[in-house]
């Protein structure tokens, strides 16, 4: 026996500050410290926005074009937020922070159900702590709602029933929340789902107890399927251009050739390590555990079944999404729940041991040593390299935000003494073996400080990263245009934000003769957006016959506004 081994906390004991429901206040930071940063949300957004301004609820479309890429759900769900808002960016982000806040409730009910009380404790906080829950849960997408429809459709599907009627019952509610991913993002809310499922199937590790019958399981798989397919079906018979990109195109065709965001096989075993930070060690770890409880349940130990399950899952989806071509951080969401269960079960372990390694105090606690003094000397160091000729151009984006916010330095201080100061803490704590303390001092520190540098720098950000000054410009210009084309660059923010009626134009019409015509035709109130490269590339004689309004940046677009007449 190992007398100097600390005792184990029992689950009372546990700080009540680790209430999962706290770390949802660093995701709200995130959703309301900033405008809309393309590319992903003012396209969402302005979806939304559409459907509500001009009543077309089957039909999707993006500044006035198709868009055939995605079911209605997040955007009739954002776009009533917004609508009852009027038009408030975080009140329409709560598409994403609620479903976010479901995934943690069910993952605390799946901990509960397979491993114990002080996994349902620290699973949920876990998972609300990872990187790329903090980044996407607090913007407007389509992950955190499908995640929530696939995560709870699991949970209701895996949970053991009383008897038939509860089992009936339960594959019901499997079948709607599934059919809430269905709606949100399409048919890969159905590899989210079936893929586990059918892990645990062909591995003997379905739930025992009272099953559903037939008709119900029928039932519950029409119930997941009725509400998107029919409203493909009735969205294409009112447009049949969408047929199909609904029915082949943006799901079977588009993950078979990859044609969007392509990536090597090991992208997400290099990504993941990193998108689930601070708690990369445990999760790793946690994956060894699951494979070893796994070759336990099949040599017969009964007791390791839940934790193979949650390692069935994760395998599953880790596998599909690592050999489809297209690779995108996101498509993983779905098993980021998975991994949460995983590291708790390893961090619960090692308290229970009295030991936690080096390796897991070391990881968490220097990223915020060097995120401390990164976000501490940002700005001084910054003034200091950016003097040099040659970096003309990030200096001026610089100036522009130290002009918006003379106190950058200043809250790039703040923000680093959180994480520094907690860093601090954490090896105090561990150095004591008080090994719990320092998992508790960790899972603050790291949403102390995320809500830290959300409220103090991400309104900084939004001087370059949102279309909000760009739209303001659109609308100073004097004319009414009845279209304000953007070559090669994104309409969708600065419509948004009140532009007027920005539109998707194609790049060709720079170079074969269009832009003069459309110049010629509406004459003072003629104006465009143009990519500042495809606006060099047109000779320098054509570019003479039209005025350069203003220079603008948007996020890493160096943009310019075009208006007719030559240049004064």
């Amino acid at each position: 026996m190992n007398l100097n081994a600390q005792p184990s906390p029992t689950p009372s004991a546990v700080p009540r500050l680790l209430n999962w429901r706290l770390f949802l206040l660093p995701l709200a930071a995130v959703a309301l410290g900033r405008d809309l940063w393309a590319p992903d949300e003012p396209r969402y957004a302005m979806i939304a926005r559409w459907i509500y301004e001009h009543g077309e609820f089957l039909v999707l479309r993006r500044c006035g074009d198709l868009y055939p890429d995605k079911p209605p759900l997040v955007y009739w769900l954002s776009g009533l937020l917004g609508w009852l808002s009027d038009w408030n960016v975080p009140a329409m982000r709560l598409v994403s922070l609620l479903p976010m806040a479901g995934v943690a409730w069910f993952t605390e009910r799946l901990a509960a159900l397979w491993l114990g009380p002080r996994e349902a404790r620290w699973a949920p906080l876990l998972f609300l702590g990872f990187a790329l829950i903090l980044w996407n849960g607090g913007r407007i997408a389509l992950d955190p709602l499908l995640t929530l429809g696939c995560v709870g459709a699991l949970y209701f599907a895996a949970r053991p029933a009383s008897d038939v009627r509860a089992a009936n019952r339960d594959a019901l509610l499997a079948g709607a929340l599934l059919a809430v991913g269905m709606l949100a993002k399409g048919p890969v809310a159905l590899v989210n789902t079936g893929l586990p499922l059918a892990a645990w199937w062909v591995t003997r590790l379905r739930t025992s107890g009272p099953r559903a019958s037939r008709g119900v399981v029928v039932l519950a798989l029409l119930l997941a399927i009725a509400p998107v397919a029919l409203w493909a079906v009735a969205a294409s018979l009112q447009e049949p251009a969408l047929w199909r990109p609904l029915f082949f195109g943006q799901h079977i065709e588009r993950a078979a050739k990859g044609t969007a965001h392509q990536g090597p096989p090991w992208q997400n075993l290099l990504q993941v390590p990193l998108l689930v930070l601070p708690w990369s060690v445990p999760v790793l770890f946690g994956f060894v555990d699951g494979y070893r409880a796994w070759r336990a349940q099949r040599a017969g130990d009964a007791g390791q079944a839940g934790l193979a399950r949650i390692w069935l899952w994760a395998l599953a989806l880790f596998v599909f999404f690592s050999i489809i071509p297209a690779k995108r951080e996101l498509y993983l969401m779905s098993a980021y729940p998975a991994f949460a269960l995983l590291a708790a079960h390893r961090l619960v372990r090692a308290f229970e041991r009295g030991f936690v390694g080096a390796r897991s105090a070391a990881v968490p606690l220097g990223l915020f040593a060097v995120l401390g003094l990164a976000l501490a000397i940002a700005a001084p160091l910054a003034e200091l390299v950016l003097a040099r000729e040659s970096l003309q151009d990030a200096r001026h984006e610089f100036e522009r935000l130290s002009a918006a916010y003379p106190s950058l330095a200043l809250r790039g201080a703040l923000s680093g003494a959180v994480f520094l100061v907690g860093a601090a803490l954490g090896w105090r704590a561990w150095r004591a073996r008080k090994f719990e303390s320092w998992a508790s001092t960790v899972a603050a520190t790291w949403a102390v400080g995320v809500a830290t540098t959300a409220a103090l720098l991400l309104p900084v950000n939004d001087v370059v990263k949102s279309d909000r000054e760009l739209a303001a410009k659109l609308a100073e210009l004097p004319g009414e245009p009845e279209a304000i084309p953007f070559y090669n660059t994104h309409p969708e923010g600065p419509r948004f934000y009140g532009a007027g009626p920005c539109v998707s134009a194609p790049v060709e019409e720079l170079l074969d003769g269009r832009l003069e015509t459309r110049a010629a035709s509406e004459g003072d109130d003629f104006a465009a957006v143009v990519r500042e490269s495809n606006w060099l590339a047109k000779p320098a004689g054509e570019r003479a016959h039209f005025r350069e309004l203003a220079h603008i940046r948007v996020g890493s677009r160096p943009l310019v506004v075009i208006g007719a007449g030559p240049a004064r």
